[in-house]
């Protein structure tokens, strides 16, 4: 079966930090999360390396470990080359979908989570001196969750000319999720909170869950949360009602990975289908469906092809950020996702950068990217 997902990402700087150094990657089929570490905005900058670079690779077709390496190799020399970023390094766990499969690259203690029928499980490994020594028994979780060392990390991107990086598969299914997140939203909120806020349907209200729950429980570092739900697509859910004998509803999302336009259709059952027709009742139902899957293909198209070609840089919750797709909504369904948040506030800008921010100009992604340095949202 053919999975799509509908997904949101969502970056706090929590309540203790200055700056934010969590980055997010966001071009379907590709996702990660990076959390940076290092003396005064090295942190920020060896993850956003690392996060474009990693992006890079891939839409480059490098395979994804490739790409990670790459973005190793990136931070290693961008670390090596200024001394006022030596030392720093960061986090990376990616996904990088294809059909009905996953596939992770890892290093660090940011982590990937897998809810699957109510259960949490997480499918990554702390890279973290804490976590070695609970695999080698000599702490309990329980230890570990207090230890004063727990944010020391035993691996990590960009600190040496080689990394070793783990690389996992997982099989999806129809009604999973994966949250991707740093350590910021790990380690304040407890696995039962977070398989409640993966429950949810709305993966918007799942993100903005745990970032809450992150918060309440102090938030004492960078908070990130990517939340990826994988369904059918529209035709499998229109088959499953024309052969399964019951009646179908779903939510048709445009792309693998994307968040375009979505239908909320209302399929006829098979039941309904069998039934003795009259006239031409039956063919114009049927003509109907085919109409509908065909319109909800296109919506698809289109919507991935703008979703992954175009980028803006304008505000999400009082900070800027440059966001994919158009700054527009379909009903109540917006054309655009955050690609990138920044910890610069709206309320810093000068009136001349607000009115380059307000004019939400459509740009390619690098472009907006480096308006985004322009305006003091990144190094």
């Amino acid at each position: 079966m053919t999975l799509v997902a509908r997904y949101s990402a969502l970056s706090d700087i929590g309540l203790h930090r200055k700056t934010n150094e969590d980055a997010v990657v966001v071009a379907p089929p590709l996702y990660a999360v990076c959390d940076g570490m290092g003396g005064a905005q090295a942190g920020e900058v060896a993850s956003g390396l690392a996060a474009e670079t990693l992006a890079a690779g891939v839409a480059a077709g490098l395979s994804l470990l490739a790409a990670a390496e790459a973005a190793n190799a990136a931070v290693f020399a961008r670390a090596r080359d200024d001394s006022a970023h030596a030392g720093m390094g960061t986090t990376l766990t990616a996904v990088l979908l294809e059909g009905d499969t996953g596939h992770f690259v890892h290093v660090g203690d940011s982590r990937a989570y897998l809810w699957r029928d109510g259960e949490l499980v997480q499918v990554s490994e702390d890279h973290s001196l804490v976590a070695e020594m609970v695999r080698g028994g000599r702490l309990t979780e329980e230890e570990a969750a207090v230890h004063p060392h727990r944010s020391v990390l035993s691996r990590a991107l960009g600190t040496e000319s080689a990394v070793r990086l783990d690389e996992f598969t997982v099989d999806l299914r129809v009604g999973d999720v994966l949250l991707l997140c740093s350590d910021g939203l790990s380690g304040p909120v407890a696995a039962p909170a977070i398989a409640r806020a993966l429950s949810l349907r709305d993966v918007d209200e799942a993100a903005g869950k745990l970032v809450h729950e992150a918060r309440r429980q102090g938030g004492p570092d960078n908070i990130t949360a990517l939340v990826l739900r994988f369904e059918a697509t529209p035709a499998e859910v229109a088959e499953a009602a024309v052969t399964g004998g019951v009646a179908a509803r779903g939510d048709a999302v445009p792309d693998a990975g994307g968040t375009g336009p979505s239908v909320d259709a209302d399929l006829p059952g098979a039941e309904s289908l069998a039934a003795p027709a009259t006239g031409a009742a039956r063919p114009r139902r049927l003509i109907s469906l085919a109409v509908l899957l065909a319109v909800l293909c296109v919506a698809g198209l289109v919507g991935g092809v703008i979703i992954s070609s175009v980028f803006y840089v304008s505000v999400d919750e009082g900070r800027l950020a440059v966001f994919s797709g158009l700054p527009v909504e379909v009903g109540p369904v917006p054309l655009h996702a955050v690609y990138r948040s920044s910890a610069r506030l709206d309320s810093s800008l000068s009136q001349r950068e607000r009115a380059v921010v307000d004019a939400r100009g459509l740009r390619g992604k690098d472009d907006a990217m480096d308006l985004g340095r322009d305006l003091g949202m990144w190094p």
